[in-house]
């Protein structure tokens, strides 16, 4: 029989991407040949490909109506900006599975709030694997300077940033580091503090011993850097905000890396700015000439690996559903088919300064023009924004970060095949401002937040004007559907929280309480817990 990662994952959340186990060998056949950690990981070559797998799993946060861990319904990350400060949804046929969240009528049998657990867990379970087998395992390394180093770091990044969900999300959670042989039903909540040690602790050695010089690497693979700006955010977090800042500033000052001020990539003779050029398909990567991606996910449009329609959904959420509104017709220019399920708040849009780039029309759509010549009676006018038009989803202002994906040869195409943007500097600077606010440095942190709005020619602030709501307003401006909100506003903490919602979403502002800050712990884990208290989170 083969060994079988029965850790809290396994046990209370789904299924290994990598391996599975037998129950019994009743037909005695030779199962030599089969993958498992044991035949697997002995070889550089093997752990190459449970790396693969992790970053195949990393990309999975993306995915929506495929059969896996995230399959019921709207994009999963829409899920972690609805009922926050920033977005709305649309009144009418809104997905069933996202409306809870924004309502506040989620509770412990939630799509997402079951999915989210299932895909971290799953996750932590498949980095322990890794990490067992090279303690464990006889293993042939092509160098055995660099490579037992690099994998083991690579895989307690990945730990860790399936941490960063857990605990933002459900705060006390079992800290797995270890993979069981029998089935456990003891877990214990670990606190959110020791949880946190543990993930910087991991971070540290992925800082220490990732690749340096992202120049030689693949793209989408990670280098110290993508650790090291994690560790600044979970430093902050673990209320250490001088230590954040040290880690924060070896990233902006370490020469690979600085922001984006001039025209690049595939369309930089067209029409354009350099903000929007990197969101245009192809310039995600440094061979495009983009310098400020620390780490991207890969896609790539018909391609074994690549990802397919399902993989990213994110141009659904963010793309208005015009195809629906009368005088309209699907086209690439407009961001193809798109169902509108999330909508910024007017505050946000109202929050720029006219000269700001990132409020260029090339980066914000505010107005839209009929495009349907079989409606001549609208084709080519400007479409009046009522209200209603806008709570509808069909039409309204929105980033255009989301416009792309093969929709010039197939306007009905549902995916996103653009490479997904998870770590650029500008939010490095933007933590590196918040770890000098929080440690009392307001000079310091001014220097900082005005390198983002320098080079989107907004007016410089003064050190005064530095406070939490600004710093989160700067995040949005910059931010807007690239960080998930949720996971920003618990690192700032359930009062924030409350008050930023209360004050910014008139959808949830009356159902909001503070202990909403935090997701229920899905029932089917405390129900299969059965040796062990394991309680459930206030509120629910």
């Amino acid at each position: 029989m083969k060994k079988r990662n029965t850790t809290l994952y396994t046990l209370l959340a789904g299924l290994s991407l990598f391996f599975t186990g037998c129950s019994k060998n009743f037909l005695n056949e030779d199962t030599s040949s089969f993958q498992s950690p044991d035949n697997t990981y002995i070889n550089t070559k093997g752990f190459e490909t449970g790396l693969n797998g992790l970053y195949s799993y990393a990309r999975m946060e993306f995915l929506t109506w495929n059969g896996s861990i995230f399959s019921q319904g709207a994009t999963p990350q829409e899920a972690l900006q609805v009922g926050t400060d920033i977005v709305a949804i649309k009144t009418t046929g809104t997905d069933a599975t996202l409306a809870p969240f924004s309502n506040y009528s989620l509770n412990p049998a939630s799509s997402y709030v079951r999915n989210y657990w299932k895909y971290a867990y799953g996750f932590i379970g498949n980095t322990n694997i890794i990490l067992e087998a090279l303690t464990k395992n006889t293993i042939q390394w092509t160098d055995k300077e660099n490579d037992p180093k690099r994998v083991e770091a690579t895989a307690r990044f990945f730990r860790a940033y399936s941490y960063r969900y857990l605990i933002n999300l459900y705060g006390d959670v079992p800290w797995v580091d270890k993979v069981s042989v029998t089935p456990r039903r003891d877990f214990t909540r670990t606190p959110k503090a020791e949880v946190l040690a543990h993930m910087i602790e991991d971070l540290k050695y992925a800082g220490d011993n990732l690749p340096e010089d992202p120049g030689p690497i693949q793209e989408g693979k990670l280098t110290k850097w993508a650790a090291l700006h994690y560790l600044a955010e979970a430093y902050i977090e673990a209320g250490q905000p001088d230590l954040a800042a040290e880690a924060a500033n070896k990233v902006i000052q370490s020469g690979y890396f600085k922001l984006n001020d001039q025209r690049f990539g595939a369309e930089k003779d067209k029409p354009g700015d350099y903000f929007h050029d990197m969101f245009i398909e192809n310039n995600q990567n440094r061979s495009s000439g983009n310098q400020e991606t620390i780490w991207a996910i890969q896609l790539e449009y018909n391609t074994q690996g690549g990802g397919d329609n399902y993989t990213d959904w994110s141009k659904r959420a963010w793309v208005p559903f015009y195809s629906q509104q009368k005088g309209f017709v699907l086209a690439d220019s407009l961001g193809g088919r798109g169902l509108g399920h999330v909508r910024p708040y007017q505050w946000w849009l109202d929050s720029y300064e006219k000269q700001d780039v990132r409020n260029s029309p090339y980066n914000i759509k505010r107005d839209w023009y009929y495009n349907d010549p079989s409606v001549p009676e609208l084709y080519g006018k400007k479409v009046v924004l009522t209200d209603a038009i806008i709570a509808s989803g069909n039409v309204f202002p929105t980033i255009t970060k989301f416009f792309y994906g093969k929709t010039a040869a197939n306007p009905a195409f549902e995916g996103n095949m653009k490479d997904r943007v998870k770590i650029r500097l500008a939010e490095t600077y933007l933590l590196l401002a918040e770890a000098y606010m929080r440690a009392n440095k307001p000079e310091l942190a001014k220097d900082a937040i005005n390198a983002v709005r320098a080079r989107a020619k907004a007016s410089p602030v003064n050190a005064s004007a530095i406070n939490v709501d600004f710093i989160l307003d700067e995040r949005a401006r910059e931010l807007m559907g690239e960080e998930m909100r949720r996971m920003t506003l618990a690192r700032f903490g359930a009062d924030v929280f409350l008050r930023r919602v209360q004050a910014l979403n008139p959808q949830s502002k009356d159902v909001v309480k503070k202990e909403f800050i935090l997701w229920p712990i899905p029932q089917e884990v405390i129900d299969s817990n059965t040796e062990a208290a394991f309680p459930q989170n206030a509120g629910y």
